[in-house]
């Protein structure tokens, strides 16, 4: 079965966090598949709207899985995206330093 070849890897509360997640994921070379627990799927999204709990189960390649964990952990991603955000405030006051006269 197909399944074997994948690990679990999170539980999606929402669609939009699945969607989020999903284009997260495959965005970075990482394709998912799904299973949905209990009521789920587009009969839920039919009669329940989207604002019902989802349970989506997440599942990636076995190969994919590390890179998936890292992709996905806060405390790295937050450090990323601060040292990004230094750089790009370092960027704007340099520009800003140009821009004035002496």
């Amino acid at each position: 079965m197909i399944e074997d070849q994948y690990t679990y890897l999170t539980m999606a509360d929402t669609d939009m966090e699945f969607i989020l997640l999903k284009n997260y994921l495959s965005a970075n070379g990482i394709p998912v598949i799904t299973r949905e627990k209990g009521f789920g799927g587009p009969i839920r999204s039919i009669f329940m709207g989207n604002f019902m709990p989802a349970h989506i189960e997440v599942y990636v390649k076995e190969s994919d899985y590390e890179e998936a964990v890292r992709l996905l952990d806060y405390e790295e991603f937050s450090a990323e995206l601060d040292e990004e955000l230094e750089m790009a405030m370092g960027d704007d006051d340099d520009e800003e330093n140009k821009s004035k006269p002496n």
